[in-house]
């Protein structure tokens, strides 16, 4: 699951699944274990919210803030 998506902002990679975003801060833990593991257990969404009106998704509410007040829609 290498490369991210066309969402992919500076400092994040994203990756779409099932129609929704998932963000990970770039070279971070969370996103190694999404690429090994899939979806992990505790997960923080914003319904909605994202490119497209897409549902963001993230292993970490920090992570979810960063991504949507970086992304320029």
């Amino acid at each position: 699951m290498s490369g991210g998506s066309e969402f992919d902002i500076q400092g994040f990679k994203t990756k779409i699944e099932d129609g929704r975003l998932w963000v990970f801060e770039a070279g971070s833990e969370d996103l190694a274990f999404f690429e090994q593991h899939g979806e992990p257990a505790k997960q923080f969404t914003s319904i909605g919210t994202g490119p497209n009106g897409m549902t963001v998704k993230a292993a970490s509410q920090e992570a979810l803030d960063k991504y949507l007040s970086s992304y320029k829609k």
